[in-house]
């Protein structure tokens, strides 16, 4: 017997065939993913750069120095990584480590000991990674470049496309907890065969 189409008008799709929706459009997403990632890496390879690498020197060219924890925690890597990362682009002057301060705590004045008040106070020092001047130069010709090819193999989506693709990425790294949560503790009806349909679609 031919299953109905899951847009079609008045069906209710089962769990067995949420499980199989799920699982299409993850692939999708990934395949989507590596796709674009490998057209993109050729690019940034006549640079001499890894995705990586060219990630976190975007990312201080837009934001500014940044430690190095909080580089990895952005990027969603290991602090070791990270370091590995900074050292490769270290050694092409296109970044360097510098120790500066953070601004002190906001505190109000009444809750300092008494001797702290009115006083100026300093905050923390901390090593940061940050571009240096040839870095910033370099950025200043590559990114534009890449820019530029990023738009054009974004062009098969139309703008109202690209808006919800961005929306829809977003919404999936935030997550929902709750729905989480009662999807992986629930056993529903028909639970026990969504093997044979998930890798079967």
């Amino acid at each position: 017997m031919q299953k109905r189409p899951l847009h079609e008008k008045g069906h209710r799709p089962t769990q067995r065939e949420k499980t199989a929706r799920s699982f299409r459009a993850y692939v999708e997403l990934l395949d989507a993913a590596e796709y674009m990632k490998a057209k993109l890496s050729f690019q940034l390879e006549s640079f001499d750069l890894t995705m990586q690498g060219f990630r976190l020197l975007e990312m201080l060219y837009r934001e500014g120095p940044v430690t190095v924890p909080d580089a990895a925690e952005k990027r969603g890597c290991k602090r070791q990584n990270m370091d590995a990362i900074v050292a490769r682009l270290e050694k092409r002057g296109w970044v360097e480590r510098a120790v500066v301060r953070r601004p002190p705590a906001e505190i109000p004045e009444g809750h300092l000991p008494k001797a702290m008040r009115g006083k100026q106070r300093e905050g923390p020092r901390v090593a940061m990674v940050r571009l240096t001047k040839l870095g910033t130069k370099f950025m200043g010709t590559v990114f534009p470049r890449h820019a530029k090819t990023v738009k054009a193999w974004m062009r098969a989506l139309d703008g109202r496309e690209q808006e919800s693709l961005s929306h829809i990425c977003a919404k999936l790294r935030e997550g929902h907890f709750l729905k989480f949560v009662s999807e992986i503790t629930h056993l529903h009806e028909g639970d026990e065969g969504e093997e044979d349909v998930v890798f079967q679609c």
